[in-house]
């Protein structure tokens, strides 16, 4: 098993059905070009879509567990199109280490932070956004309260506290870690084994200041969510208080396909609107 802070249902047979009915008009300048940023220890690999625009924004789209899929790169391409620069990012050093220790989600997270800060470094736009969907969207609730030059942050499926997801998330994985976790460390309860979460887990993004306030917000809600608890979107959304918040009645996978089908318009002026304010 490899362990991800939360590992999600795979989105690949649906996605390879929907790039096989659909294809997505594109110039040639948006064709992604495969980038490594980083030192030789700790590296970044992203799929580069560079715009045609003499003067580009810039978005980074962080993915669900797997890495990019199909909806990823239609969102890419979209915002290329539109005069974006766009960093797709597919990985980072470390992203897959398979421990079941508590302290191996500040350990993901710390990286997750630092790849977001290399790619960040690489980007010489005015304006930098940042997409994120389901792990991508928690790595991105930390971004929003760590990384300064960002100035945008759109959340699709994410909540806080990332420890309280950890021990509820009905996904297997998670699951299945709180059960060897419970045998290790002999925790007899849910609230036993979140308190020792939170000792060991310092990054929680309603913990880390109100860099947030300097940045636009926005999220989409899933009503029936059980892998990031709907419960824990709520949290965060009191927390950002965000510009723009869709509410689906949906579970996890389904927020994610219906927001890309029905509303990446949405997604796309939230950016937009954010750009012409700067």
């Amino acid at each position: 098993m490899v362990l991800k802070v939360v590992a999600f249902m795979s989105l690949s047979l649906f996605f390879g059905f929907i790039a096989s009915c659909a294809t997505t008009s594109t110039t040639k300048s948006c064709d992604p070009q495969m980038i490594t940023y980083g030192p030789s220890d700790f590296q970044v690999n992203v799929n580069y879509y560079q715009s045609s625009a003499t003067v580009a924004k810039s978005l980074i789209i962080l993915p669900p567990t797997g890495g990019p899929n199909y909806i990823d790169r239609s969102y890419a391409k979209k915002f290329c199109a539109e005069g974006y620069d766009v960093y797709l990012v597919n990985n980072w050093t470390g992203d897959s280490e398979d421990k079941t220790d508590l302290a191996i989600h500040q350990r993901l997270y710390t990286r997750g932070q630092k790849a977001i800060s290399i790619v960040v470094s690489q980007i010489k736009s005015s304006f930098i956004g940042l997409l994120g969907t389901s792990v991508g969207a928690l790595h991105s609730a930390v971004a929003a309260n760590t990384q300064e030059k960002i100035n945008a942050v759109f959340l699709i499926v994410g909540g806080a506290p990332i420890t309280q997801i950890v021990v509820t998330s009905d996904q297997k994985a998670m699951r299945d870690v709180r059960d060897v976790r419970n045998k290790r460390y002999g925790f007899n309860s849910d609230q036993e084994y979140l308190m020792a979460l939170q000792k060991v887990f310092l990054l929680e993004p309603m913990k880390l200041g109100d860099l947030y306030k300097s940045k636009d917000i926005g999220m989409v809600l899933a009503e029936n969510d059980t892998t990031v608890p709907y419960s824990s979107q709520l949290d965060l959304q009191m927390f950002f208080n965000p510009k723009a918040t869709y509410t689906l009645p949906s579970s996890h996978f389904w927020a994610i396909v219906k927001t890309w089908f029905f509303h990446s318009k949405e997604v796309f002026d939230f950016f937009e609107n954010s750009a012409k304010r700067m």
